[in-house]
């Protein structure tokens, strides 16, 4: 009986294990320049190199350029009637920010929408000392 059991449960992590292996092998990874500050989420990056992953639906992940997490955002799935030509990423601007709106894959007919921040006031927050002066020089 003991030797049933065991076995049963091997076969199933197992089986757990090839799935997982499936799924992050289905995980993509878009890298980009981004040459402006921007914002994903509720915060405010610097430009520089990022990549996006998706590690389940309805959830982007932004790394840094060594892959390290440094933000998630809860994205919508939006559809277009033909596929993207080229991956690309659609930023809005709103009051002199750059705000991550859009994720598209190539090939791809199905994008990603990112939600926006509950709270607007959030971005003032975390913009960059940099930001923050220079909105600051800008104005009599």
């Amino acid at each position: 009986m003991k030797y049933l059991i065991a076995r049963t449960l091997t076969s199933l992590m197992l089986v757990v294990v090839g799935l997982m292996a499936a799924q992050a092998q289905s995980t993509s990874v878009i890298t980009v320049n981004v040459p402006f500050e921007f914002n994903f989420g509720d915060r405010t990056f610097p430009a520089g190199e990022y990549s996006l992953v998706q590690p389940m639906q309805h959830l982007l992940v932004l790394r840094d350029s060594r892959g390290h997490y440094i933000a998630r955002a809860f994205t919508g799935g939006i559809e277009s009637l033909t596929p993207a030509e080229a991956t690309k990423l659609k930023f809005s601007n709103s009051d002199g920010q750059h705000v991550l709106t859009e994720v598209w894959q190539k090939l791809d007919s199905s994008g990603q929408r990112l939600y926006p921040a509950k709270n607007s006031t959030k971005f003032a927050k975390h913009r960059s000392t940099q930001a923050r002066e220079a909105s600051e020089g800008s104005q009599p």
